[in-house]
């Protein structure tokens, strides 16, 4: 069974249990939470990946140092991970997780590269026109790269539209190169 579909599979559990629950909404913030801090920091993600810790002291540091942030389900969530042996996959889990509650709520995540940074006004003005286009809610990503020169460049799921001035000047790099290559070839022909 390959990795993806075991985080799917604790994740769906973690949903249910939640839901079942009801704490579902706090469990959505405490996910949120170790997620950036698994993402920020990278001894959250060491400490679950160590086979050098035993299970016993990790469950014990999970209940010592999350007891109190997040709620008693996590808690016991991560601590059956660690049980099972699956807790190097807590942040796969994690997103998992994130990943099916997007689903359920039509939001999607839009990853957005800018050559330089841009006002408040043109980010809402570009999810309201993401939204429009997907038909769903969206979650921005914006990351800043000065080698687009300008444009933007926007992914959501497997669809890319690359709108930089980087990829424009490439692409007629490349048209004119062809035109070139083509003439040549005209003028051998002759």
């Amino acid at each position: 069974m390959s990795q993806s579909t075991v985080a799917r599979r604790y994740a769906t559990a973690l949903y249910e249990e939640a839901d079942d629950t009801g704490v579902l909404e706090d469990v959505d913030d405490d996910v949120l939470m170790l997620r950036e801090s698994l993402g920020s920091t990278g001894e959250l993600s060491r400490f679950f990946r160590s086979p050098v810790i035993s299970k016993e002291k990790k469950e014990a540091v999970i209940q010592r140092l999350l007891g109190d942030r997040v709620g008693e389900l996590i808690v016991r969530f991560l601590r059956l991970l660690v049980h099972k042996d699956r807790e190097t996959m807590t942040k796969e889990v994690l997103d998992a997780y994130q990943s099916l509650r997007d689903e359920q709520q039509g939001v999607v995540n839009a990853h957005v590269t800018v050559a330089h940074p841009i006002p408040e006004e043109d980010r809402e003005a570009l999810i309201d026109t993401l939204e429009t286009q997907t038909g769903k809610s969206v979650r921005l990503h914006l990351q800043e790269n000065p080698e687009l020169v300008g444009g933007v460049v926007i992914r959501i799921g497997d669809h890319v539209y690359d709108g930089s001035v980087r990829n424009k000047l490439s692409n007629l790099h490349d048209r004119l190169q062809q035109s070139a290559l083509e003439g040549d070839l005209d003028g051998h022909e002759a």
